[in-house]
């Protein structure tokens, strides 16, 4: 629950970023019409073809032994990033203490099962966890030594898709978070855009298609023992779902992958977005979009609804909305108003 908070003026990041004019090369149209071109929304601001972002894609996973993927201290260094996050029992009831107790068979066992590839997850416990603002969300509970093979998993390729997304994207992101964004905001309200669509992806970790995700994941993971434990976790059951339905567990809140699956998924939708010169900036399925006077915010916002349709997603029409500056806004726990920034 969000609590008002005496306010205290947020202090400004000095981290530099790219400007927001610096734009990729529009999204190549797919077979299923997934990435295909979307009208251009300002046209005098189309950018040119980019050729980086339309061959070079950075080398994916080569084949490596899965011994040497999954060794000693990889397991080791994800058992000990999952410690310190923290988190409770999945559905087996093992808990962090108790796993720490039979920790090196525990490790081994599971550096086994990896390697050889006969490593399945456990069924996913679900619970219903109060958001910031209001309502519930689901989050995934799972067991914690499918925790640890996640982490070995996402140390492999989060440097991979690292390499390709854009400097709107904020949200769990190494060496990234919420000041960077909110200073980016600052910057784009001190540049005259003062107009802002501020908008929700409705239950974006909900929704994301598997099929979809995978395609994008094999286009830059050649390894199939890796996209096999991928699609392993996105089709996981839920045992109790909230209408008692068989579910899968998709990139719902709670997995170690789920930020990142998000965000390679989400790329598709910044680089449509940076592709029509527009001021905007991401945060996991909370976004912004700046601008100068209403009736570009007004088109942008309808772009940006083409957009998430084009890729199976849709805003939350609750939760999105334009606004100007000088009326005030809440986003990432800061209040803007005017020229100022406060933490909340």
């Amino acid at each position: 629950m969000w609590k008002w908070m005496p306010w205290r003026r947020a202090a400004t990041s000095q981290r530099p970023t790219a400007s927001w004019e610096e734009r990729p090369a529009p999204v190549e149209p797919s077979s299923d019409g997934a990435g295909a071109a979307l009208p251009s929304l300002f046209p005098s601001q189309a950018p040119s073809q980019n050729a980086k972002h339309r061959h070079g894609r950075a080398a994916a996973t080569q084949t490596v032994s899965p011994e040497r993927m999954f060794s000693t201290d990889a397991v080791r260094r994800a058992w000990l990033a999952v410690k310190h996050a923290g988190g409770g029992a999945g559905m087996d009831g093992v808990t962090i203490a108790q796993f720490e107790a039979r920790l090196e068979p525990e490790l081994a066992e599971l550096q086994r099962l990896l390697a050889s590839g006969q490593y399945r997850p456990k069924p996913v416990r679900q619970v219903w966890v109060p958001k910031a603002r209001s309502g519930m969300r689901p989050l995934a509970l799972w067991a914690l030594r499918d925790r640890v093979a996640q982490r070995v998993i996402y140390d492999l390729l989060s440097p991979i898709f690292e390499a390709q997304f854009l400097p709107c994207s904020y949200g769990f992101r190494p060496g990234l978070g919420v000041q960077d964004a909110v200073a980016a905001l600052q910057r784009r309200r001190d540049e005259g855009l003062r107009w802002v669509v501020d908008a929700d992806i409705e239950d974006c970790f909900g929704t994301i298609p598997t099929d979809r995700l995978m395609k994008l994941v094999a286009a830059r993971v050649d390894d199939r023992l890796l996209r096999r434990y991928v699609r392993s976790w996105l089709e996981a059951d839920i045992m109790n779902s909230a209408d008692g339905r068989p579910r899968k567990a998709g990139t719902s809140q709670g997995s170690v992958l789920s930020p990142l699956l998000a965000n390679v998924y989400l790329h598709q939708i910044d680089q449509l977005m940076m592709a029509q010169g527009l001021a905007f900036l991401r945060y996991a399925d909370d976004f912004v979009i700046c601008c100068r006077r209403r009736r570009k915010a007004e088109a942008a916002m309808q772009f940006s609804q083409t957009a998430l349709k084009q890729w199976g997603l849709q805003l939350n029409p609750h939760k999105s909305r334009i606004v100007h500056l000088d009326q005030g806004m809440t986003w990432l726990g800061h209040f803007f108003v005017g020229n100022a920034c406060y933490v909340l």
